[in-house]
């Protein structure tokens, strides 16, 4: 006996026990988020070293790509040799990495040691400093000096309570050397494996096609494929231009104050050039403690200080930064104040980083399945149209108003003669 099978209620089943299955695993999520979370750091601790691969590769990659194109149009011309190019090309990124990494051990970090050990052993004597700035200034309004004068003694203490919790800290860092050599081991293995990937770059790239294909419908196929490349424009064009950027600003930063003489000029520049990654808030965050730093030194070097990072930051916002980023992620100002929110709260300084390429790709994404949607229906998708629609509504008829009496008697209505004579 044949069976036959009803599709539809077939479809309403699997439904269900997707939706289910769902809610299940949300309810498990919540009340096992700790143990949950730590199996996932876990993973993320093993799989550091690939991650750290990924990332050092997709940073490089338009280094990479530039130098393939110069070295096969300028040094074989026509002769194609991909693999020596590719080699080539690998080897230059490489020693570039290399180069940076040494060169910021070797100029950068022994000068921002040394700088914080100077300002935590100089911070009484700072802070006298700011003391008889803030006499003079409020010498004339002892309630403003008084209560000043109480969050100064306030952070002193705090200053003093920090030194001695970290100067054990650095005296003692073999401790924690485990650590340290945790952190290079994976990223050292981070860049072998950046370099295997580069170099096989497209065949990785075919093979994950070939098995996404193998399990997906060609029209997915074709949307995944989509997806991923705008998601690549997008990510690239944002993280290449911004470190590109923030590198340009901190070196003019730290030119700047150099020949200024303000004080710690490399450890602010630097400082000024990591922050200035973060969109939209890098500017505040990186100045700030920047100029309560210099506070503590120099006071009357603050209006100065201020002046610079906001004529470094008006050059950055209006001049190098749209001839370096372009429109690389064509997200609204209030998106991207929205993103750097949620990404900060949720992941910290990484978050605030990818979070604007990342809500963009979204945007971007929905942007597309909207105007799909009303292509289908045959509307227009220009925005602009819909910004007056509201007013071309029909209004709601009014109610009909039953004249009165007295109203019609008001009314003149004309003789049929002269009706007539008008027709």
């Amino acid at each position: 006996m044949r069976k036959y099978t009803n599709k539809r209620y077939n479809t309403i089943a699997a439904y269900v026990l997707a939706v289910i299955a769902i809610s299940m695993l949300m309810v498990i999520c919540i009340f096992k988020f700790t143990a949950i979370w730590s199996i996932i750091s876990k993973a993320i601790s093993v799989m550091s070293p690939v991650i750290w691969g990924f990332a050092i590769a997709f940073i490089l990659n338009p280094v990479m790509k530039f130098s393939d194109k110069f070295i096969s149009t300028k040094v074989f011309k026509k002769r194609s040799r991909p693999r020596i190019t590719r080699a080539i090309s690998v080897s230059f990124v490489l020693l570039i990495l290399l180069v940076f990494i040494c060169g910021t051990i070797a100029l950068i970090l022994p000068s921002l040691f040394s700088s914080l050990y100077e300002i935590f052993k100089s911070a009484p004597e700072y802070i006298n400093r700011i003391q008889e700035f803030l006499n003079d200034a409020f010498k004339d309004n002892k309630e403003i000096l008084n209560a000043l004068t109480d969050k100064l003694t306030e952070f002193a203490q705090d200053t003093s309570a920090l030194w001695e919790r970290v100067e054990p800290v650095l005296t003692n860092l073999m401790s924690s050397i485990w650590s340290v050599v945790t952190f290079l081991k994976n990223f050292l293995l981070g860049i072998i494996i950046s370099v295997y990937l580069l170099y096989s770059k497209e065949k990785l790239i075919a093979q994950c096609k070939k098995i996404l294909l193998a399990f997906s419908k060609k029209r997915n196929f074709d949307s995944a494929i989509s997806i991923l490349n705008r998601a690549n424009k997008t990510f690239s064009g944002f993280i290449s231009g911004k470190i590109l950027d923030s590198l340009i600003i901190g070196v003019l930063c730290g030119i700047i104050l150099a020949l200024f003489k303000f004080p710690y000029p490399l450890m602010i520049s630097v400082f000024i050039g990591i922050t200035n990654v973060i969109p939209f808030f890098g500017p505040f965050i990186g100045a700030i403690p920047s100029a309560i730093l210099i506070l503590l030194v120099e006071p009357g070097m603050v209006i100065w200080f201020i002046l610079v990072i906001v004529l470094l930051q008006q050059f950055d916002g209006n001049i190098l930064g749209p001839k370096i980023l372009g429109d690389s992620t064509g997200l609204p100002a209030i998106w991207v104040l929205v993103s750097i929110l949620i990404g900060g709260g949720l992941f910290g300084f990484i978050g605030m980083i990818l979070s604007v390429p990342a809500f963009a790709l979204i945007y971007d994404i929905f942007r597309v399945y909207i105007s799909n949607k009303l292509r289908k229906k045959h509307l227009p998708t220009d925005t602009e149209y819909y910004k007056n629609r509201l007013d071309t509504v029909v209004k709601k008829t009014e109610p009909i108003k039953i004249l009165s009496k007295s109203d019609l008697d008001k009314i003149k209505i004309p003789p049929a003669d002269e009706v007539n004579q008008a027709k």
